[in-house]
């Protein structure tokens, strides 16, 4: 037997045990684990995706640049970028990270398989098209898998088609609305192997008639919103009993979480049994009832409080289940054996609401610290993110404006990635300087910087849109001069940088074309009482500046052009000790509800 599940892949394995569980005639549908769907993913503020969760096959790692939508299946992940394509990360096994070309409106990541609505409204779908064996695999252990060894196909990545709407995909089947509102599914009829054939009742790929809104596809069930808000469901042999007497917004797809979004803004979570054993996997600030109204068996609804809101439901999980609050916080809740309910600290969810973040990195003995600012708010305030494992020596930062992509570097030279909502980092290479200071993207996607004794730097892009590593020097320096940050304006003609004297400060203007350095507002930075740690251009060309204070966050924006500083505070926070700050360009991409 151990030699038998061995030569098995991993989605083989997966099915062998569900078939062994339906042997024993399946006396708990939740005892069947669908694993998978461990983690969440969700857009930031400005645009670009941030997941956690279980991170097995990478699919809680997703690529630099700006997204309008994201869907998180099995152990992969996929988004629409801005320019609507998809891009994809995670397992590939069987080509489920591995997306098809063209332009999409809406899409969906499954347990082993993606579909998505195109900008022609037709439907592609990519990805496992099996009942999750493979062909020439050893089947002679088991009755019940040599049932099924003439099934060649299921048929979930097998789009009809016609104009759609909106597509989830489930477990074995997908399920669309169409323009004209019907549903439309595919792929298996079974909700679960051969054993249950002819005792299934409704299958969760044979649609109710009628007009939808929009569908839900989870491992074995569907559940759909009709036009008068109402929700209905099928397959799941025939347990999916939402309660029937409210009305719903959203019903997400996924896992095995059965979850919607009301049109009052609360969540409603259902088919919950033994519920003084689920407290730990309740959602939190709600109510419940048992059993619910209307419906048979004693199954539990709990629905969160009036004043514990939500704007959306995530792609609900095997074991557990996050939403975006009102306020644009991530909440989750359930099992969370590795860290699907712990959301990244700081998280801002993407809104309709202008947003954008504010990027910045503190230095100490012990440990390095990236935290963000949500600047459009009325309440600034900081939100730490990863504490690195150890002090990085990080001394400059910025941000790619043609994708978002947030850098790093240290004083000994070496360039990183900072990745998945400044979370990790990934060193690049080593930038071919020491002792580097600053760091400021060029319109054109070149990287300059300042190295303390070596002085202005560049570095190219290649074909393959990465950096060329090492930079090459542009204006030599090894005089007693020290910057402390360089910034391009927004049009890549003047490249400021800021220098602390011993009376105030003193701040530079390289113009790029005439190849000529003059002081701006020299008495305005003269005037300045605190020296300045960190410089950054916003996208009304002024600047903003991070001040040196011991107890607090100082800052201030100055208008370049009347020599004035427009605004100025701090903020309270230990995080005080600012290297650098970054503000990424926010105008990428539509608002993402």
């Amino acid at each position: 037997m151990n030699n038998f599940v061995f030569m098995f892949s991993r989605r083989t394995l997966l099915t062998f045990n569900l078939l062994i569980l339906s042997y024993s005639f399946l006396a708990s549908v939740a005892t069947c684990s669908v694993v998978g769907e461990d983690h969440f993913c969700v857009i930031q503020a400005d645009n670009t995706v941030v997941c956690w969760g279980s991170n097995s096959e990478g699919q809680t790692m997703p690529p630099s640049g700006t997204f309008l939508q994201v869907s998180a299946g099995g152990y992969h992940s996929c988004g629409i970028r801005t320019d609507k394509t998809v891009a994809c990360w995670g397992l590939n096994e069987d080509g489920q990270a591995t997306p098809l070309s063209g332009t999409f409106l809406q899409i969906s990541a499954g347990l082993w398989h993606n579909c998505g609505v195109k900008t022609d409204n037709t439907l592609a779908c990519w990805g496992s098209n099996d009942p999750y064996w493979r062909q020439g695999e050893p089947q002679k252990e088991d009755p019940y898998l040599n049932e099924w060894k003439h099934v060649k196909t299921l048929g979930q990545a097998e789009p009809p088609s016609g104009t759609f709407l909106q597509v989830s995909a489930g477990g074995r089947h997908s399920c669309g609305v169409r323009t004209n509102h019907t549903v439309s599914c595919w792929g298996s009829h079974l909700s679960d192997p051969g054993i249950l054939i002819g005792k299934l009742g409704n299958s969760q790929s044979i649609p109710l008639s009628g007009e939808f809104s929009q569908v839900g596809a989870g491992p074995n069930y569907t559940c759909g919103i009709r036009p008068e808000q109402k929700i209905e469901c099928w397959g799941g042999f025939g347990k999916i009993q939402p309660p029937s007497n409210t009305f719903y917004s959203q019903v997400p797809g996924g896992g095995r979480g059965r979850c919607a979004l009301k049109t009052d803004h609360t969540i409603v979570c259902f088919n919950i049994q033994d519920l003084p054993g689920s407290e730990g996997i309740r959602i939190p600030n709600s109510t419940c009832r048992c059993p619910i109204p209307g419906m048979t068996g004693n199954l539990c609804a709990c629905t969160t409080s009036p004043n514990h809101t939500f704007s959306q439901i995530l792609d609900v999980g095997n074991t557990s289940n996050c939403g975006v609050r009102t306020n644009n916080t991530v909440v989750c809740w359930g099992y969370d054996p590795e860290g699907q309910t712990f959301t990244p600290r700081g998280l801002i969810a993407k809104s309709s609401e202008p947003a954008c973040l504010l990027y910045g990195v503190h230095n100490n003995e012990k440990e390095t610290q990236f935290f963000i600012i949500n600047i459009n708010t009325g309440n600034l305030d900081v939100h730490v993110r990863s504490r690195l494992d150890e002090n990085h020596n990080i001394d400059a930062l910025d941000i790619d404006p043609s994708n978002n992509q947030l850098y790093a570097a240290s004083v000994e030279g070496s360039l990183y990635k900072v990745r998945n909502g400044a979370q990790v980092i990934t060193e690049i290479g080593k930038m071919g300087f020491a002792n580097i200071e600053a760091l400021s993207f060029h319109s054109d996607g070149s990287l300059w910087g300042w190295a303390q004794g070596t002085g202005l730097f560049q570095v190219d892009k290649g074909e393959n849109n990465e950096l060329n590593l090492p930079g090459k020097v542009i204006i030599p320096y090894t005089g007693d001069i020290k910057l402390e940050d360089v910034t391009w304006n927004t049009e890549g003609t003047i490249l400021y940088a800021v220098e602390n004297l011993e009376q105030g400060s003193r701040l530079w203007a390289y113009d790029k074309s005439r190849n000529e350095v003059n002081f701006v507002c020299p008495e305005l930075m003269g005037s300045l009482k605190t020296k300045v740690n960190a410089l950054e251009t916003l996208q009304n060309n002024t600047l903003a500046f991070v001040f040196e204070e011991k107890k607090n966050l100082a800052y201030g924006v100055i208008n370049v052009q009347t020599c004035e500083m427009t605004t100025s505070g701090e903020i309270a926070t230990v995080y005080n000790q600012v290297k650098g700050i970054a503000w990424p360009d926010c105008r990428h991409g539509d608002a993402v509800k």
